[in-house]
């Protein structure tokens, strides 16, 4: 378990933190092309109309749907196939999240209105049992309602609204009745954990991330309690026993359930959770990433024998991922800046912010910009043969929900603080007012 200059059994981790990310406060991007790219995020979807967005909302409830269909990825009824153009991962919940943490970052007027006034419109869409989908076929329940869930939350502690906390307790009422509790582990053939061929319970163990933060922002154990029935139990021990329990998974999710860990060691103070994330940023780091900080060709882990830099060859994908599918960019990166703030916080150690800065600079940071109608740069092409940057050809991508949550983030992983002062952890031109003392 050597980790560079210590071992984890010396390792101290405080799960109250040890420093402290200023949370989207008082922080400002300067001239350069983080701001730029920030910037474009920002007004690209402050442009979306707002009906466009609430269309399928509206028409489930049966309610007047002007507006335009989105199309893509955020249209349709999933009620057939589970890769139909349909409601397979609908961005609403990512996008509350993502616009919440843009308007907090400069105290964006218009950028609050506009959330606030989705978060209402999509309220009245809530059914009395507190049903709350796009559709009445939702693809992926679990995954939706765990980003819906993190959005609200998010507009709670960003924007200081408690409406937003009303409708989170409604819903989430309704999937403690109603979500499927197999749990099924991921394994070689079912990668994300999906139970079946049809998604039913799609990347089930991200939940527990923000359920967790529900709870500390509410005090109600429901969320503490709810939290706890997604602990991916196996795959965390596994990590904290130091194995590499990567192997053959999805690789986003299998890194974003990490954040559920460390929300759990944050809430519970139990050194097992702690182990698992470290360890887990060992391994990733020492056998699992491209130089450049992305992961997970063709979304799957592989083996430390030589297969990553295979990966680099022109070799057909699986699920219909094309050969060029190096790693999943923007969701790599959004799941990639919370694991190392995580471990920031607990330790105080600069060393898990190296990949930050890989991701920064060679992963969100070297993205496409949006651009469109939903048009998302979704991989990373590092093939030997034809290294390039394309658009995903579908609209509004998963990665369209993280990449306005990923971007945002800028603002919260340069600076951290204590009480005895400031930690500048990456250069970039920016500048931070606090009140110290």
């Amino acid at each position: 378990m050597q980790d560079g200059r210590e071992t984890l059994n010396t390792l101290t981790a405080d799960p109250q933190g040890a420093i402290y990310p200023f949370n989207y406060e008082g922080v400002r991007l300067g001239p350069s092309r983080w701001r730029d790219q920030y910037q474009h995020t920002r007004d690209y979807f402050l442009a979306i109309p707002d009906d466009d967005i609430l269309k399928g909302f509206r028409q489930r409830a049966g309610l007047p749907a002007p507006g335009q269909d989105m199309g893509g990825w955020y249209s349709g009824d999933d009620k057939d196939q589970w890769h139909s153009p349909g409601d397979i991962f609908h961005t609403f919940g990512q996008w509350l999240s993502g616009l919440s943490r843009m308007a907090k970052v400069i105290g964006d007027v218009a950028m609050r209105e506009k959330v606030l006034g989705l978060m209402a419109e999509w309220a009245k869409t809530i059914a009395p049992d507190g049903y709350f989908f796009f559709s009445d076929h939702p693809n992926a329940p679990h995954y939706t309602y765990e980003k819906t869930c993190g959005g609200l939350v998010d507009i709670a502690q960003y924007l200081g609204n408690q409406d937003a906390l009303r409708h989170l307790e409604k819903i989430t009422h309704w999937a403690i009745k109603n979500l499927g509790q197999k749990r099924s582990p991921a394994t070689h053939d079912d990668f994300a954990g999906s139970g079946s061929q049809k998604p039913s319970e799609w990347e089930w163990y991200t939940l527990s991330e923000n359920l967790y933060r529900a709870y500390r922002l509410t005090g109600d154990p429901m969320y503490k309690d709810f939290a706890q029935v997604w602990h991916y139990t196996p795959y965390w021990d596994a990590l904290a026993r130091g194995e590499d329990a990567f192997l053959g998974k999805h690789a986003y999710s299998h890194v974003n359930t990490l954040s559920g860990a460390a929300m759990a060691f944050a809430v519970t103070g139990e050194r097992k959770y702690f182990d698992a994330i470290a360890n887990a940023y060992r391994i990733l780091w020492d056998h699992h990433l491209f130089v450049t900080g992305g992961y997970g060709p063709r979304e799957r882990f592989s083996p430390p024998d030589g297969s990553l830099g295979k990966s680099l060859d022109f070799i057909e994908g699986t699920m219909g991922l094309t050969p060029d599918s190096s790693a999943e960019t923007t969701c790599g990166s959004w799941a990639g800046f919370k694991l190392t703030r995580y471990l920031a916080h607990f330790t105080g150690r600069a060393r898990y912010s190296d990949w930050t800065e890989r991701l920064l600079y060679n992963c969100i940071g070297a993205s496409l910009p949006m651009t469109g109608r939903g048009c998302t740069f979704y991989y990373s092409s590092y093939m030997m043969a034809d290294a390039h940057k394309s658009y995903v050809p579908v609209a509004w991508p998963c990665c369209s929900g993280t990449y306005p949550m990923a971007v945002a983030d800028y603002h919260n992983i340069v600076y951290y603080r204590d009480a005895g002062g400031l930690y500048v952890n990456l250069f970039l031109p920016s500048e931070v007012t606090w009140t110290h003392d």
